[in-house]
C-alpha cells in the first residue's frame, strides 16, 4: 500500500469521524443498531447448533453479598458495552467476581445488551471522612452543583440510585475524585455478571427491603 492510497483512507476515517462529532455520534449509533441486529439471528443459530450438539447445560452460581446469585455468561464485548446471555430483566450489572459495577442494562432478550458505566450519565455521591457531595458523572468527567463545596473522596453510585446504597456499603466505589479531577476505577469484565434487577426507586418500604 502506497502513500497516496495511505493518505485517502486517512481522509475518509477523518472525515467519518467529524460527521460523527457533528451528527451526535448518529453514525455510532447506527453502527451499533446494525450490529446489534445482526448479532441475534447469529446468536440463535449458534444457540441451536450447541443444543443439537450437547445437551449439558453449564449453571454458574456466584456467592454476592452473601446470598448466591446465578451467574450470566458474558458473550462479547464492545466500545461502549457487553452482550450478555439471557438478559430477561433491566436493572444494575454488576462483576461476578468482586461485585464491581460493569453497566446498566439497556436491552433485554435472549442476547441482552449492558452499558458499561463509564460510557454513561448518571448521578454520584462524592464522600471522604467528614463530607458528603452529589454530582453527576458524564464522559470521563464529573460535575459538583455546588462550586463552593470542596469536594474529595471516592466516588460512588448515587445512594438515590438502584442499589446505590448497597455497593457504598460495601465500599464498591467507581474511583476517586481529587482536584476537581476524575480518576475512575474502570473494572475487569469477568466471563459472568450478576444482575440486580430493578424495582422502584421511591424507597418504599418493599424498595429498600431488598439487599439494602
Amino acid at each position: 500500500m502506497n502513500a497516496n492510497t495511505l493518505a485517502i483512507v486517512f481522509m475518509i476515517l477523518l472525515a467519518i469521524f467529524v460527521v460523527d462529532v457533528f451528527t451526535n455520534n448518529f453514525l455510532s449509533e447506527l453502527l451499533h443498531s446494525v450490529l446489534y441486529s445482526i448479532s441475534i439471528p447469529m446468536y440463535n443459530m449458534k444457540n441451536s447448533l450447541e443444543k443439537r450438539l450437547s445437551q449439558t447445560i453449564i449453571v454458574e452460581n456466584v456467592y454476592l453479598f452473601g446470598e448466591k446469585d446465578r451467574g450470566l455468561e458474558v458473550l462479547s464485548i464492545d466500545l461502549n458495552g457487553i452482550y450478555v446471555r439471557n438478559l430477561t430483566k433491566k436493572g444494575v450489572v454488576l462483576n461476578a467476581k468482586n461485585g464491581q459495577l460493569i453497566g446498566f442494562v439497556e436491552k433485554t432478550g435472549r442476547v441482552g445488551y449492558v452499558v458499561k458505566w463509564w460510557e454513561s450519565d448518571f448521578p454520584v455521591t462524592i464522600e471522604s471522612t467528614s463530607v458528603k457531595t452529589v454530582g453527576y458523572y458524564s464522559k470521563y468527567r464529573i460535575d459538583v452543583p455546588d462550586p463552593n463545596v470542596e469536594s474529595s473522596g471516592n466516588v460512588y453510585l448515587s445512594e438515590y440510585a438502584e442499589y446505590g446504597r448497597l455497593l457504598k456499603a460495601h465500599n464498591l466505589s467507581i474511583g476517586r475524585y481529587e482536584d476537581n479531577v476524575f480518576y475512575p476505577k474502570i473494572p475487569r469484565i469477568s466471563d459472568y455478571v450478576i444482575l440486580l434487577e430493578e424495582y422502584p426507586t421511591n424507597y418504599s418500604s418493599d424498595s429498600t427491603n431488598r439487599r439494602e
